[in-house]
């Protein structure tokens, strides 16, 4: 296998792995050549930057690494049945490897809260304070994927594997996590020296890269093959569509733009719109939106 050739390259973008249907080999290959560990982090800086900060920079860093922490520990349990309805081995395969990687987020996670935040009496101690920092949006969020995942655990059909596709891979990490993500890495300069956070980011952001990047695999085969399967995703982008506005609504009514300000740099509203934004090109990306 060449690493030269386009479609079989260990090392390629971001970008790429989001927005182009790469073969399963290709980003299996991906997986295999980026391989890192959260325990090799050197969160010593993140430490003294952190106790640097006054209450509201500190309150601030606690909201973002909570929804890190719910969303992180959430998604390992929610892959299951994605490995266990998977269509073929190489969907398998995949997932598989993604399971391996939530837990290692999971796991970078934890470390920040024990040696960042000082936080030292446990995983119970740590759920307890991202607990403390849930908000009613993020619930709403998680419950919803709960549900649209639950349905693949107790059919496995076809069906709902595409639709629990699009509103995992797609619509969670691919446009949520993403969002939340691209906002956020602005912000560690805006507080201090933060670079074992950014580092970790870094790792997180390229494998999340890879996750949506099975999505738009499958979906773009799927679309290609299935006569069905427009439909699917029609009725997914409907429901999200509608839920995304009673979101932005539920923020702006419980006032949370200065918590969103402080956590990602924008408002609701400006939240919103890069989500949107994730949106449109994840749609393009497999084949079902058009240039």
């Amino acid at each position: 296998m060449s690493t030269s050739d386009p479609t079989t390259a260990a090392d390629f973008a971001n970008e790429e792995l989001e927005e182009s249907g790469r073969p399963f080999r290709a980003l299996y290959a991906h997986w295999e050549a980026h391989q890192w560990s959260p325990l090799e982090l050197d969160l010593t800086t993140d430490a003294e930057s952190f106790a640097a900060l006054d209450d509201e920079g500190r309150e601030a860093f606690m909201w973002i690494f909570a929804h890190r922490f719910h969303a992180e520990f959430s998604v390992a349990s929610l892959l299951a049945p994605f490995l266990q309805h998977a269509p073929n081995y190489e969907m398998q395969l995949l997932i598989a490897t993604q399971v391996s990687d939530e837990h290692r987020h999971l796991q970078s996670v934890l470390r920040v809260y024990e040696e960042v935040f000082d936080v030292r009496a446990g995983f119970e101690a740590i759920q307890q304070l991202a607990d403390a920092h849930r908000d009613v949006i993020a619930d709403t969020l998680y419950a919803a994927l709960d549900e649209k995942i639950g349905n693949l655990a107790t059919t496995g059909t076809e069906e709902d594997y595409v639709k629990a596709v699009v509103c995992y891979h797609i619509l969670g990490e691919g446009v949520a996590a993403r969002t939340a993500q691209n906002l956020a890495a602005g912000q560690y300069d805006r507080y201090g020296d933060f670079p074992g956070l950014e580092k970790g980011q870094h790792h997180v952001a390229r494998d999340e890269a890879r996750h949506i990047g099975i999505g738009v695999t499958y979906l773009r085969q799927m679309l290609a093959q299935h006569p069905d399967a427009r439909g699917w995703v029609d009725s997914i982008l409907d429901e999200f569509a509608v839920f995304a506005s009673d979101l932005l609504e539920r923020a702006l009514s419980d006032d949370m733009d200065d918590q969103v300000i402080a956590g990602y740099g924008v408002g609701s509203v400006g939240f919103y719109e890069e989500a949107i934004r994730q949106l449109q090109i994840r749609m393009r990306s497999v084949g079902y939106l058009q240039d």
